[in-house]
């Protein structure tokens, strides 16, 4: 994706230099998720005075963590033409119906590999199953429940792409081919997950993602896409359970 796709529609003199995003901030805003992460999750527990991350504290630290996140990210990419550089003020430099297509072939491929990846590779053990046990101990509350929505489906997809499409994928690409920045970033986005096994799984939708911002120059889609998935995962998964 070069530099002049990237910034259409925006004014030119206003934008940030052809270096940017840079792996410096990009890795600097990576670590801070996970730091405030920490901090949240330990303030919560003090405020609460609970001495275990029990379910709720985590995902109200979750909740927490995403705000002020997304709250610092907004303060650094609401300047110099920086959202439009990252794809957030368009749908794209394809055309709608070739970007739905799209979309739907990749994500369909990615949802493919996940099910023969779960049923032959791992069988018996569920995706990202240390956060099915902490969802299905947590108290089905209205609270509750939008925090839980609000998290997985909301503000993870958010971040999530912020950092690993729009800033690492963008800040690799400049050193690597294309192809060699979307397995990067979506190998990292699988490893912060934590579980190892899981990590195929989490590469499929993490490439699926990574090509179709590739083709579009949209974070903004990529954004809606992520939602959609993660929302549909989270009902599904409660339905199930």
């Amino acid at each position: 994706m070069d530099n002049t796709q990237r910034t259409d529609g925006a004014h030119a003199g206003s934008l940030e230099s052809p270096y940017y995003p840079g792996l410096w901030p990009t890795a600097g805003f990576i670590l801070l998720y996970f730091v405030l992460q920490a901090v949240c999750t330990g303030l919560i527990m003090a405020a609460t005075g609970t001495s275990n991350a029990m379910p709720v504290v985590i995902i109200f630290g979750l909740v927490a963590a995403a705000i002020v996140q997304l709250f610092l990210m907004w303060l650094y990419l609401r300047k110099q033409g920086r959202m439009a550089i990252l794809g957030l003020n368009s749908f794209g430099k394809i055309p709608l119906r070739q970007a739905t297509t799209l979309a739907v072939v990749v994500i369909m491929a990615a949802m493919a590999f996940n099910y023969i990846y779960a049923t032959y590779v791992i069988p018996g053990v569920e995706m990202q199953e240390e956060m099915a046990k902490i969802l299905a101990s947590i108290p089905r509350t209205p609270v509750n429940i939008a925090a839980i929505f609000f998290a997985i489906a909301v503000a993870a997809p958010i971040v999530e792409e912020l950092l690993f499409r729009g800033m690492l994928q963008n800040a690799v690409a400049k050193y690597v081919p294309f192809w060699a920045a979307i397995l990067l970033s979506s190998f990292l986005f699988a490893v912060v997950h934590m579980q190892l096994y899981a990590i195929p799984g989490l590469m499929s939708l993490s490439i699926a993602f990574g090509y179709l911002y590739h083709r579009t120059g949209s974070l903004r889609t990529n954004i809606i896409l992520h939602m959609a998935n993660n929302a549909f995962a989270l009902v599904i998964s409660q339905i199930l359970n």
